[in-house]
């Protein structure tokens, strides 16, 4: 593949993974205002910050996990990985910008992998953002005067 075609294919994928990760924030919404009324936060405050992390948790780790899983399904068709094994297992390295090394993608891949890291420094920013936004609006404030 060529430096051109990387280029694109990582942009584009990078361009999806950050519309998968920002409509999964953006479609649990509705989810976490239905939940806010079921949760009644006068006797137990704790358990309704526990159930919106476990939410938000939950719907951070699903959308990482579909990108995870797209990136490792690319670098199966475009590079000479042996197994989808390995090839989820290079782009969990990558994605999380670890990056041990042992695994190295021949050139027509390279670049396609540059972007697999830079699509997880995105979106593990917006999954920070929103995990402090949603314990933000649900700590009570005695819990966040001391």
């Amino acid at each position: 593949m060529s430096n051109l075609q990387q280029i694109l294919l990582g942009s584009g994928l990078l361009a999806s993974s950050a519309v998968i990760h920002v409509l999964a924030v953006a479609l649990s919404l509705p989810l976490f205002k239905s939940v806010a009324g079921s949760v009644p936060d006068d006797r137990h405050p704790l358990r309704r910050v526990i159930v919106f992390l476990l939410l938000t948790l939950g719907v951070i780790l699903a959308a990482h996990t579909v990108q995870i899983w797209t990136w490792a399904a690319v670098f199966m068709l475009i590079s000479d990985l042996p197994d989808f094994g390995t090839s989820f297992y290079f782009t969990t390295v990558t994605y999380t910008t670890l990056g041990y090394g042992d695994i190295v993608l021949g050139e027509g891949a390279r670049i396609v992998a540059t972007f697999c890291a830079i699509t997880g420094l995105l979106t593990f920013g917006i999954s920070t953002a929103f995990l402090i936004g949603v314990l933000s609006k649900v700590l009570p404030d005695r819990f966040s005067e001391h």
